[in-house]
């Protein structure tokens, strides 16, 4: 033995609920995955002591609770989400029955281990994003729905983007789709996904479900030679609504920037343009 506390067992470590205690919950139900790094960045915290204190002390009294990522090296990744009473202080907070929250909270217990790397990644974005607004006022961050809230509805099928959110940029709205990409689709399925897009957006459907009349459609890529084969497969259906970026350039100094490609053009683009 080491003196160690395992990662696995509760210990009683009694606390005091602070509002920052309280924010982390609220982050952990909006987010519904977040990894040590992400808590410590959207909470504020100076150093990683102290959030590492905070958070044992927050799972110990299941305010939180915890997933862990396997790793190919070393100690699994600890994951937290919403623990059972972290449930009763949402439910107290927002004013949403509190079977509601715990049926949501038995669902994310349900996700498979291969899962969590994508919830991740959409994640990063959404931290990525909502950190670089904070460093410009003119920029705000109005609506953020993943997965499930969101199911974009043509006549005969349902499909589901991984986000969709709404930001506004000098007086004006802009409305984003956003996919994560992790190279395990093949060519054909990611092609039938463009469709999909294509036809939600110029048969209608987006305007009459959302009262809004265009849309872009962010496609995070994990390297550059994925990015262009994807890019190549898009300009076969269209050069419009699609925005390509490369995993790595996902954060909060570079993702407003122009990182952005587009099909059937050579350039890149930043998020401030049109």
């Amino acid at each position: 033995m080491n003196g160690r506390r395992s990662p696995f067992m509760k210990t009683k470590n009694l606390m005091v609920l602070q509002e920052r205690d309280k924010k982390i919950i609220t982050l952990c139900h909006d987010y519904h995955f977040l990894s040590q790094e992400q808590i410590r960045l959207l909470a504020g915290f100076g150093c990683y002591a102290r959030t590492n204190i905070r958070l044992r002390k927050l799972f110990d009294n299941e305010y939180l609770s915890r997933r862990f990522l396997p790793v190919f090296q070393g100690r699994s990744r600890i994951l937290y989400f919403l623990g059972p009473r972290g449930a009763e202080i949402i439910s107290e907070k927002s004013g949403i029955d509190s079977l509601k929250i715990k049926q949501k909270r038995k669902q994310l217990l349900e996700i498979k281990n291969f899962s969590l790397p994508h919830y991740l990644l959409i994640n990063e974005f959404r931290l990525a994003f909502s950190l670089a607004a904070k460093n410009k006022p003119e920029i705000s961050l109005k609506s953020w729905k993943t997965q499930k809230e969101i199911p974009l509805r043509l006549e005969e099928k349902e499909f589901y983007p991984d986000a969709y959110f709404i930001y506004g940029y000098r007086e004006k709205l802009y409305s984003l789709f956003l996919e994560i990409d992790r190279s395990t689709e093949t060519n054909k399925r990611f092609q039938g996904k463009v469709e999909n897009y294509l036809k939600y957006g110029f048969d209608g459907y987006y305007r009459r479900q959302s009262g809004f009349q265009f849309f872009r459609v962010m496609i995070v890529c994990p390297s550059v030679a994925r990015l262009k084969n994807l890019k190549k497969l898009i300009e076969q259906k269209t050069d419009k609504m699609f925005w390509l970026a490369v995993q790595g350039d996902i954060s909060p100094e570079k993702i407003l920037t122009r990182i952005w490609q587009r099909p059937a053009k050579d350039s890149v683009f930043s998020l401030l343009e049109d």
